[in-house]
């Protein structure tokens, strides 16, 4: 590893929860990729759908992964869960959502992704955010002010690999010396508060303890669902200078990716 090359340190966690059987997530955490996918469509083929979506990403370990190559993989683990879901009389799908290190112009950056209702959320410089939005029938009613929200079950999702909706929402996050970034299922955050989730991550420690007390506090208050955490912590970044932007901790939805055409072009267009 060069002098330049960013340091990461990484850890996965992963329960079964207390009313299931079967654990239908799965978790990635080797660089360049730290990733969790719930799998839906029950005990038949959830866990095969999470299962069939994250191996895509276990090709190419070690090195930062280019976007072109990351959009692809992402269309691979789309027609992977199809394979499985064409196998059920129920169909399946799955969630996905992660961080993945990449390079953009030549500085390292988080490809972020989402589809579904599993989480990234990113500590930096205290401020604690959540960086993706949840594809919930629960979560857009919400957004839209609308009343019936309270009624509306949670685990209701309205994006989905292997489902008719399935597209991705991503975008690029500079990397930046002491970030700590959380990706996890709703097992997590159906049981802990968004400031109960900020406070432990902020105590600190190692990433392999920090999960672990993330998992224990969720199972000690119900541990209704499945949980998977990944904790990743940016030991080393190089950071782009300060008139380029990027690092700025609210600055984080600046640069949304479209590989397809321009790589920098956020989601109005600029």
């Amino acid at each position: 590893m060069s002098e330049q090359e960013p340091r990461v340190a990484a850890a996965a966690r992963s329960h079964v929860g207390m009313h299931r059987t079967v654990n239908e997530d799965s978790v990635i955490a080797e660089d360049p990729y730290f990733l969790v996918a719930d799998g839906l469509g029950g005990h038949e083929a959830g866990d095969l759908a999470s299962q069939a979506a994250v191996s895509v990403f276990a090709e190419e370990l070690g090195r930062p992964a280019a976007l072109p190559a990351i959009e692809y993989a992402i269309e691979r683990a789309r027609a992977a869960v199809l394979d499985v879901s064409r196998t059920t009389s129920r169909g399946a799908g799955t969630t996905l959502s992660g961080v993945i290190r990449c390079e953009h112009d030549g500085f390292p950056c988080w490809y972020v992704v989402n589809v579904g209702d599993s989480r990234v959320y990113l500590l930096r410089g205290g401020a604690f955010t959540q960086l993706t939005s949840d594809h919930s029938l629960f979560a857009e009613l919400e957004a839209a002010g609308r009343s019936e929200a309270a009624d509306v079950p949670r685990n209701v999702i309205t994006r989905a690999l292997g489902a008719g909706d399935s597209r991705h929402d991503s975008w690029l996050l500079p990397m930046q010396t002491g970030d700590r970034i959380l990706v996890c299922s709703d097992g997590l955050t159906n049981e802990l508060t968004d400031e109960e989730l900020r406070g432990v991550l902020t105590v600190g420690g190692r990433p392999e303890s920090v999960a672990d007390e993330l998992v224990q506090r969720a199972c000690e208050a119900g541990g209704h669902d499945n949980i998977s955490v990944v904790v990743v912590d940016t030991l080393f970044a190089l950071e782009p200078p300060p008139d380029t932007g990027g690092t700025d901790a609210q600055s984080w939805d600046s640069s949304f990716v479209d590989t397809a055409d321009d790589a920098t072009r956020d989601a109005s267009g600029r």
